[in-house]
């Protein structure tokens, strides 16, 4: 089978290694700062431009940003993308 077209080259190559690597850096950053705001306890974060010390705005404030590191993770580990031939 002959190599993939330039074009699914280059799309494989953007996204599973420059958006994987963004979401990875960008979420696990989010995640920190969220982390320092979960522990202290007169932490708050920002809801609607509003700061919050709820715990559950907290909590979210690590996870949802945790999530998005693991899926880019999980995306940087994807094989490359390649389609199938149209009959």
């Amino acid at each position: 089978m002959d190599a993939p077209p330039l074009y699914w080259r280059f799309f494989n190559f953007m996204v599973r290694r420059v958006v994987a690597v963004g979401f990875v850096v960008v979420g696990s950053l989010i995640a920190l700062s969220g982390i320092l705001a979960l522990i202290d306890p007169t932490g708050t974060v920002l809801v609607y431009g509003v700061p919050q010390a709820d715990l559950l705005y907290r909590i979210f404030g690590v996870l949802l940003p945790g999530v998005i590191a693991i899926l880019g993770v999980l995306l940087y580990r994807a094989p490359p993308f390649e389609p199938r031939e149209r009959p």
